[in-house]
């Protein structure tokens, strides 16, 4: 299968085709393939004494080197992104969680005639449950309702849909010409 030295194809088959090489990161010999290394360089690894390194696609998606507008840079050869994420309190968007319900506290009319509520049923002092509106006395007191921590910090999964395939890079042929 003829190709451009350090040109990428995707793959559909479980094999590297002669001359070729899957793009997985392996560190190769400069004196084995000084062609490609004069292409690569060091960008995906070794000491570019020895060795160099061949782009690591596995699992991964490839993006343009570069920025375009309204994106981010994107250097030759970086590698970044992530299979999942935690979110967290400050990544999530302001928003707030009502809570609602209704609360019955059985109450009498008529003057109490304990000084504690354990084991006692709410009673009042003269005029405390009016319904005239008149009345300044009867006081509304906010009833504070705690919503609890909810949540395990379990990463959630953000790969886009795929399909497993083999990227491969030529390793011998076509010498590319810089103009």
């Amino acid at each position: 299968m003829e190709g451009t030295i350090g040109e990428i194809r995707l793959f559909a088959a479980n094999f590297a085709p002669r001359d070729w090489s899957y793009c997985n990161g392996a560190l190769i010999a400069i004196s084995a393939n000084t062609a490609l290394f004069s292409i690569l360089g060091t960008t995906y690894g070794g000491d570019g004494k020895v060795t160099f390194g061949l782009p690591n696609l596995a699992g991964r998606s490839a993006v343009g080197a570069g920025q375009g507008p309204g994106l981010s840079y994107y250097a030759l050869g970086e590698m970044t992104g992530t299979n999942t994420t935690t979110l967290t309190i400050s990544n999530l968007p302001p928003h707030t969680h009502t809570a609602g319900g209704n609360i019955v506290i059985p109450a009498y009319s008529e003057e109490g005639d304990s000084a504690t509520p354990t084991n006692n049923v709410l009673a009042s002092k003269g005029s405390m449950y009016t319904s005239q509106a008149s009345d300044s006395s009867t006081k509304a007191t906010p009833l504070n309702i705690q919503v609890g921590v909810t949540g395990g910090s379990i990463p959630i999964n953000i790969t886009q849909p795929s399909l497993g395939m083999n990227y491969i890079i030529c390793m011998y042929g076509v010498f590319p010409s810089r103009s």
